[in-house]
């Protein structure tokens, strides 16, 4: 009976324990919860942190132009600019002047 003892303590808890540990060890590197799933996680983040960057460029420039069409602040070149494309009155080879430089070069002759 001393020599099952023996073995038990001598082979079987240290391979119960050695088994043990490397389920940690398995768990950490593979998993839900593991290295794998963070480095999903870290790409996800960046891809969300680009998209994000992305958007708020988007939205800065968003706010830029509703400032420009405050009535408060409205800029008529913009207004002008607009109501042509919206009409369809937009060429890509016009050149568009302000009305005091036309005025100026009007004068000028």
């Amino acid at each position: 009976m001393g020599g099952l003892k023996a073995i038990i303590i001598e082979i079987v808890a240290p391979a119960l324990l050695i088994l043990w540990a490397a389920s940690f060890v398995m768990g950490a590197f593979s998993g839900e919860t593991g290295y794998g799933a963070l480095r999903r996680l870290e790409i996800v983040h960046a891809q969300k942190m680009a998209e994000l960057e992305t958007l708020s460029a988007r939205r800065e420039a968003l706010e830029r132009r509703a400032d420009m069409l405050n009535p408060s602040r409205l800029d008529s070149d913009l207004v002008d600019e607009r109501i042509r494309a919206t009409l369809g009155y937009v060429h890509e080879d016009d050149i568009v002047l302000p009305r005091h430089e036309l005025e100026q070069m009007l004068n000028g002759r």
